[in-house]
């Protein structure tokens, strides 16, 4: 069955299960770290509702493979609508998938978002206006809705608050924190756990199978994937750069050469070198080492805020990584 496939969030998928067969909220926020399975399970939820497939609808799940299942499993199902970075970079791309150059422009505009925009929600809430296209549920999913402008966060509001017949609209967030309160009060609250180590590691072979090391790229991820991936280009690019005197220039010179591009491996960077400097700490015993890796870690987290300012990633990751040279830091076991 269709909820089967969320990994190790039996709890969330019992409550969902549930919503399908009694009451359906009409604003809900998945709430837990990046990777865990939310959008995963905000697409089957969509399914569950949507299936025409009695046996698994009387189960409060959906089969997954009627037409509607797959529509919505293809993101051809005209009453689900993602709007992540990458719906909104289509929107502001303007452009058709047939024109010249189209994935090359659209991988460059992908690469500029940062915040759900006002115009996206706009787009998004005049479809919820419509007539359902099937006659079933219209499902609205944001992703990284904690990224919302202010005017986009309030232009949500009283669509959220009194919506249509059938329609639900699902929050993706893993920072509640950062969340407007207006929006928080009209949602109903899922939370979502991080994933076992070793389902990130079967789930990081599946979505990466040319990582050299899932079960390491898994420790590093924290129960997430999404960090895992991440991880492990980080740990491929600490790895391959030529070891000695050099290394912290060579492994920022090998750095993507765009800046967004450069700031996101070189926050990956540090993830690794936080969590390996951590790890250490816990183990030492000798005190002055403790209070040592504590100053790098301090250290670390600084460099790591730097990153996303206009301090040169390049020049961050290099500074980084010589404060690691007089310390025996693990990083590839």
């Amino acid at each position: 069955m269709s909820f089967s496939e969320v990994l190790d969030q039996a709890a969330a998928t019992a409550y969902l299960k549930k919503s399908v067969l009694g009451h359906v909220p009409q604003a809900m926020l998945f709430c837990g770290p990046s990777g865990v399975g939310k959008k995963k399970a905000a697409l089957e939820f969509a399914k569950a509702l949507n299936c025409q497939d009695f046996i698994a609808r009387q189960e409060g799940d959906a089969c997954g493979v009627c037409e509607h299942c797959r529509s919505i499993a293809a993101g051809r199902y005209a009453d689900v609508v993602l709007a992540d970075f990458l719906y909104q970079a289509r929107l502001e791309l303007k452009k058709e998938p047939n024109d010249k150059n189209y994935e090359e422009e659209l991988e460059k505009e992908l690469a500029k978002q940062q915040r759900i925009k006002v115009d996206t929600i706009r787009d998004i809430t005049a479809k919820s206006q419509q007539k359902s296209a099937v006659g079933g549920w219209k499902v609205f999913i944001v992703d990284e809705a904690q990224s919302m402008q202010a005017e986009a966060a309030n232009a949500l509001l009283k669509f959220i608050e009194e919506p249509p017949q059938k329609t639900v609209w699902i929050l993706l967030t893993d920072k509640k924190a950062s969340m407007l309160k207006t929006i928080l009060s009209r949602c109903q609250p899922l939370q979502f756990a991080p994933l076992t180590q070793n389902t990130v590691a079967q789930l990081v072979e599946q979505v990466a199978p040319e990582t050299e090391n899932a079960a390491l790229a898994a420790q590093y991820g924290q129960g997430s994937v999404t960090r895992a991936l991440r991880s492990a280009e980080a740990l491929d690019l600490l790895q391959s750069a030529p070891q000695g005197p050099a290394w912290p220039a060579a492994v920022a010179a090998a750095l993507p050469r765009t800046v967004v591009a450069a700031r996101q491996q070189a926050q990956a960077i540090m993830d690794v070198l936080i969590l390996a400097v951590h790890k250490a700490w816990v183990k030492e015993e000798t005190p002055a080492q403790r209070q040592n890796l504590q100053q790098i870690l301090k250290k670390l987290e600084n460099y790591k805020t730097a990153v996303l300012r206009n301090v040169s990633p390049a020049l961050t990751v290099e500074t980084a990584l010589m404060n690691l040279d007089k310390c025996q830091i693990e990083l590839f076991g």
